[in-house]
């Protein structure tokens, strides 16, 4: 399939497909695109009957008018035996050459194929050996070095080999492996502009690593030395680099990601100073942009069906005998769901005035939906065998997966106007299915020193950034879902009375929160509880609740997440209402959840959409929870291919706090579509 895009990568549309016999069983495959020196684009394939490398044969198609958004070709022409994944080379004669192979059965199966006529016939000139117990494809590419040899780059089982010829491409040394770590994939070299070379591989120069981290490398002495390297993507699954720079300088690369379960193709644009410098330092790098791939909303989806079906699966997990519950999280491990809520046994709703609130874990079974037990986990006044509780309400507990074995459970105990609220955690033992008898209280690192998590203590920190509300004793939270980024673990913290957020990021033990960066701004704005992510240029975006004027979101950015711009609405939400936000990334999706305004029945929270986007900036509605029983405060986490959540709902026309309900979004990875979406 051939695709093209008029408006650097924003957008793709499919002009041309290749199918040789119009469903038959030969194969075409393995394709590759190339620029020649006539100006003319030139489309490479494998064509065979099965996936033999030695009776396959590569073929050529010739396209004249490349701006064209229906290009004209010629006739295909069989050009070579054998399989030809990497770019042609043009040699300093004049020559053009094809790294072609045959490499199932045959020795010298990394082929050096020549043209001397641009491209109207081709020869054999010779091949390298590849030692059938190290070979795997091939994948050859030729680098024309500036003493004149040719330099031979092979993919092997045990990552890259290399061969130098001195007689031009007539005779090899046996392949032997480089000294540079990689594992068993293709990777991509090319000579850029300036006569540097750039490598685009995996992982780091003096590591090996699997099918991830690809990065790309800067050497100025012809691959004796490499410097630099600018991370593209640094998830597992992604392979097979291929680009090309063009004229004013920008190197695009293309790669695939997650080829059997989201099949992206995907692209990078950067600048030989950002492979270079290991990092971007110049404008108009983009990573990871979609070229291909499956469909963000299924066809003719509907997303109020598609929010009615989730909702009809629905579980209660909250105890039998719970009158109020609100504002839960969750952990996934093996088979289990592990459900954690405020909740309290006397009333719908929830108030932090009411000591009868306590935190209660809710363990669910994946395969039935059953609830297997609920276990109270901290409540007013309660005796640990460390500390005992002070009177009031536990509140907004979090939960965390430690590892296979624990499971950390945070909360905060808090009693209006008579003490600073602090955040504890407890521990809890998958195997046993018991919670630690001791808590401890969670830890505020500060310029000053490790102090308590309390609201006077990141007040401080907030008032020594600007910030300028009157400080309150309660309402401190660990807030949005945690998130990881960079071998690093953030969560937003939010004081819903002190309308104040930040971005923190966890210590190794788990026990203490270190801020990153405050946004509370503008000033006359209060803004509330929030959710982050990071964008896909690195940089990072916050929605955030909004208390007073039109009760709408505001967003805010950084490229840091230290110094943040003053909260903006956005025109993709447009009728928000004061509640919590969702803002997750599944795959290569983000999914942003919003509560509107809108009323079922003239219930409060009665609307909750969710929106996904794979750039963060152009989104689409796939799902829209409409019900009078409220839908808000939901969490979404995902475990072995399925995104679950957990929800506030209820019946009573005041409060709509009255259970917390679980149960699956959606699989991912089953949405497909022939057809490339920016």
């Amino acid at each position: 399939m051939l695709s093209t895009s008029g408006d650097q990568g924003k957008t793709w549309r499919e002009v041309l497909v290749v199918d040789p016999d119009a469903g038959g069983p030969v194969r075409a495959f393995d394709p590759q695109i190339w620029v020649a020196p006539d100006g003319k684009l030139r489309l490479f394939w494998a064509q065979s009957i099965g996936h033999e490398g030695t009776v396959a044969g590569v073929w050529c198609l010739e396209i004249r008018n490349l701006e064209s958004d229906q290009p004209e070709h010629g006739t295909p022409v069989r050009t070579t035996n054998g399989v030809m994944m990497c770019k042609p080379l043009v040699l300093s004669s004049g020559e053009w050459v094809l790294p072609a192979s045959t490499w199932r059965k045959t020795d010298n199966s990394a082929k050096f194929v020549v043209s001397t006529d641009r491209g109207k016939t081709w020869t054999v000139r010779g091949g390298c050996n590849v030692p059938a117990k190290n070979r795997a494809f091939d994948e050859h590419m030729f680098v024309e070095r500036a003493d004149g040899t040719i330099w031979l780059l092979a993919r092997t089982k045990y990552g890259i080999g290399e061969s130098v010829s001195t007689d031009r491409g007539k005779t090899w040394p046996e392949l032997r492996p480089l000294a540079i770590p990689h594992p068993c994939a293709r990777f991509f070299i090319v000579r850029l502009n300036s006569g540097n070379l750039l490598l685009v591989k995996h992982g780091p120069m003096n590591k090996r690593t699997g099918r991830s981290h690809l990065m790309a490398f800067v050497s100025t002495d012809d691959g004796k030395t490499w410097g630099g390297g600018l991370m593209l993507d640094e998830r597992s699954g992604n392979s097979y680099p291929d680009g090309q720079q063009t004229a004013d300088g920008t190197i695009w690369i293309t790669y695939d990601y997650s080829r059997t379960g989201a099949r992206h193709i995907l692209m990078a644009a950067f600048r030989e100073e950002d492979a270079a410098a290991g990092k971007v330092v110049t404008d108009g790098v983009r990573l990871r942009r979609l070229i291909s791939g499956p469909s963000l909303i299924p066809a003719g989806g509907d997303a109020k069906r598609a929010g009615d079906r989730v909702m009809d699966r629905l579980v209660r997990v909250t105890a039998p005998q719970v009158k109020g519950a609100h504002d839960a999280e969750m952990a996934l491990v093996g088979n289990r769901a592990y459900v954690v809520a405020e909740v309290n046994d006397e009333r719908p709703g929830e108030g932090a005035g009411w000591p009868t609130i306590y935190a209660a874990m809710s363990i669910v079974d994946l395969r039935t939906l059953k609830v297997v037990r609920v276990i109270p986990l901290a409540r007013s006044g309660q005796k640990f065998a460390n500390v005992q509780l002070p009177t009031g309400a536990c509140f907004v507990p979090r939960i965390l997966r430690l590892d296979d074995a624990t499971l950390r459970c945070y909360f905060a105990s808090e009693q209006p106007g008579k003490r600073q609220s602090q955040t504890w955690y407890r521990d809890f033992d998958t195997a046993s299915g018991e919670f630690d008898a001791q808590i401890h209280r969670c830890k505020l690192k500060t310029d000053s020193g490790v102090v308590d998590l309390q609201p006077r203590a990141v007040h401080a920190e907030a008032a020594r950034h600007g910030f300028t509300r009157k400080p309150v004793d309660y309402g401190l939270y660990l807030f949005d879902s945690f998130k990881q980024f960079d071998g690093r673990l953030y969560v937003a913290i939010n004081n819903y009375p002190g309308g104040q957020n930040a971005l923190a990021v966890m210590n190794k033990a788990r026990d203490t929160i270190e801020i990153v960066g405050h946004y509370n701004r503008p000033r006359g704005v209060k803004l509330t509880e929030s959710a982050v992510n990071r964008l896909p240029d690195g940089s990072w975006m916050a929605i955030c609740r909004q208390e007073g004027g039109d009760r709408n979101y505001r967003f805010t950015t950084s490229a840091d997440g230290r110094q943040w711009t003053p909260a903006q609405p956005r025109a993709f939400v447009p009728n928000g209402t004061s509640s919590k936000p969702t803002f997750d990334k599944f795959g290569d999706t983000y999914y942003l959840g919003w509560q509107e305004a809108t009323r079922i029945d003239g219930a409060h929270r009665s609307v909750f959409n969710i929106d996904v986007s794979r750039d963060g900036k152009t989104w689409r509605r796939k799902y829209r929870f409409e019900t009078p029983r409220s839908f808000q405060y939901p969490s979404f986490h995902q475990h072995n291919g399925v995104v679950w959540l957990c929800v506030t709902q209820g019946d009573n026309s005041k409060s709509r706090k009255e259970r917390i309900m679980f149960g699956k979004l959606e699989d991912l990875g089953t949405v497909a579509s022939r057809h490339a979406l920016a």
